[in-house]
């Protein structure tokens, strides 16, 4: 029966992170634009940005797990890795939704 329950379990987390993700994903992509380039250009954007989201969000990671040792050191670190990918991800997607909108009024 654990056995069970923690297949569920895995299940669960692994949707939940995989929806993160993407909604992540989506949201950090958000200021790259749709129709003055090129398809192949948009693409070399498009995967350079999900590296940068990716790389951002193992740093967050383990900042967060830094963040929670007793060692004030380590600690220390571990603001720093979490304070300042936070601080990138919250002003891409700020950006984001302020080309989006800008976009909106030009049309």
């Amino acid at each position: 029966m654990g056995c069970l329950l923690e297949l569920f379990f895995e299940i669960f987390v692994e949707g939940m992170f995989e929806l993160v993700g993407h909604c992540y994903i989506k949201l950090m992509q958000l200021i790259v634009p749709d129709k003055t380039i090129s398809e192949k250009t948009k693409k070399t954007i498009k995967n350079i940005a999900t590296t940068f989201a990716a790389l951002l969000a193992v740093v967050l990671i383990i900042g967060f797990v830094l963040l929670l040792q007793e060692d004030p050191f380590i600690e220390n670190i571990g603001k720093y890795m979490t304070y300042i990918p936070l601080s990138i991800m919250v002003l891409q997607i700020l950006l984001g939704i302020i080309v989006k909108i800008v976009g909106h009024f030009k049309k």
